[in-house]
């Protein structure tokens, strides 16, 4: 893409079709799109031609990933159901932490990703300080705006159940292994505050928040649980967590908390409005009327939720409820492609239905994909619509690319965004103006290198992977009986 007229203070953009805000807003031709210190300066008629075959609309937000730039299955984590396939996250091979980053950042921007919520998975807290500045150097080589989640967790790693119960399930020949390699003492509720406070002050700016992650509500006990939401409300921060997200959960909830797990999450401050929730696929309507009024969110992972069995989100309850959502990827895209564009496409085919009792519509897929995801990822509002004064986040997709059989005036643009568009017909993207892919390639970073690298990095480790995978299918098995018994 070569129409972007760039000087010392604004950027200048030309395209044919201008989808200012998609679902809402109509289509205008040959439009002029001018950013400056980061926002959108002006929009106004272009010159004609001059941005020809080129289709721009708001940036997508990914509000919730994991950022694994080496996919799971490279290290044997086949799709199965989530509680099983977890645990064969342990056996990650360790990645230069750059590398991997900065790969999944750049395949999200070369997406038409613009911010993404990236909650951090790693166990060492002793290192997260120094972690969380790796990853936002990543996060700014690539351009793109970045929440990150600091993961807080101080019970159950192994399952929903004690740590010691479900260590003595498993083969004696593991337990040494799994004691020292999985198991590690958890620091306390007001250590973990004290970290979350020392990365907000090593890495937060402009294009960096930072949130508190509890790592899912059941890996969590009340005091932090508690400690998150005092500290939340003191001062503004959000919360992220993973929320019923599979019918084993729904099960263990259930069981743990007969007067209502999501009201005793209520009760305790920490569902707000500054509060998303991941995946809540078993989610019960009044559990979702509750989230509703508290003014919190939940983010749909579409792709994920279907790869590891877990279900279809009950959006119609939500659109019913009133209740706030977001879209996220979760590391694991259909194709494990990171393909936002398709993953927009799965989610409007799979709660669009005309029998649905309230379809998505495009103003709530697109309210999902931008205000609504921007406002969970960088706790602003204001995103959405490319006008003066807003966010210059900006994807530019090759539209002629995507309209190559189209016959003049029988199909609007955004249908065929809707239809079409993947990874493949983004030309351009811009943050904070900013132009961070030109012509599909990433300009911050070299991924073609990057890819190289953490992939010879992983395959290194191939005996030591090999070891461990007898190790890990025990494992699994022992976990597979007990859920099956729960």
């Amino acid at each position: 893409m070569s129409n972007g007229k760039h000087n010392s203070d604004a950027t200048f953009l030309d395209v044919e079709y201008l989808v200012s805000a998609p679902g809402a807003d109509g289509i205008s031709r040959n439009t002029r799109i001018e950013f400056s210190a980061g926002h959108v300066a002006s929009v106004g008629p272009g010159i004609t031609h001059a941005g020809k075959g080129l289709l721009a609309m708001p940036a997508l937000v990914d509000a919730h990933d994991h950022v694994r730039g080496l996919h799971h299955l490279a290290f044997g984590a086949r799709d199965q159901t989530f509680e099983i396939w977890r645990a064969a996250l342990y056996a990650q091979p360790p990645l230069d932490l750059y590398c991997n980053c900065a790969l999944a950042f750049g395949r999200l921007a070369q997406a038409g990703v613009g911010s993404v919520m990236h909650v951090y998975s790693s166990i060492n807290v002793d290192r997260m300080a120094e972690d969380a500045e790796i990853i936002c150097c990543a996060a700014g080589d690539v351009g793109i705006r970045l929440a990150l989640v600091v993961p807080l967790r101080d019970e159950q790693t192994l399952g929903y159940a004690d740590d010691e119960a479900l260590l003595a399930l498993h083969d004696p020949r593991d337990r040494d292994f799994i004691r020292k390699t999985w198991l590690y003492p958890f620091p306390s509720p007001e250590t973990y505050m004290q970290l979350v406070a020392d990365i907000a002050r090593r890495v937060e700016g402009p294009m960096v928040s930072v949130q508190y992650g509890p790592n899912s509500p059941q890996a969590c006990s009340n005091a932090l649980l508690q400690r998150v939401a005092e500290a939340s409300e003191r001062d503004g921060r959000r919360v992220t967590t993973h929320l019923l997200e599979t019918s084993i959960q729904r099960r263990w909830a259930d069981a743990k908390y007969p007067q209502g797990f999501v009201r005793h999450l209520a009760d305790m401050g920490l569902i707000s409005p500054r509060f998303a929730g991941a995946h809540g696929v078993w989610l019960t309507r009044g559990e979702i009327d509750l989230i509703a009024d508290k003014g919190a969110q939940v983010v749909i992972n579409a792709s994920s939720n279907l790869r590891l069995r877990s279900g279809i989100a009950p959006v119609a309850d939500y659109i019913k409820a009133g209740m706030t959502f977001s879209f996220g990827i979760d590391s694991f895209s259909i194709d494990d492609d990171e393909d936002a564009f398709r993953e927009l496409r799965l989610g409007h085919w799979l709660f669009s239905q005309d029998n649905s009792p309230a379809p998505l519509t495009r103003e709530l897929l697109f309210a999902g994909w931008h205000r609504n995801g921007y406002l969970a990822v960088n706790n602003s509002n204001g995103y959405g619509k490319i006008a003066v004064g807003a966010p210059a986040d900006v994807v530019v997709l090759d539209f002629d690319a995507m309209a190559y059989d189209l016959i003049e005036g029988m199909a609007e643009p955004v249908e065929v965004v809707l239809t079409r568009a993947t990874t493949r017909h983004v030309k351009g993207l811009f943050v904070a103006g900013r132009e961070i892919v030109r012509d599909g390639k990433v300009l911050g970073v070299d991924l073609e290198m990057i890819e190289a690298e953490v992939v010879k990095m992983a395959r290194a480790q191939g005996d030591r992977m090999r070891s461990l995978k007898p190790i890990l299918e025990r494992s699994q098995q022992t976990l597979r009986t007990f859920y099956d018994r729960l």
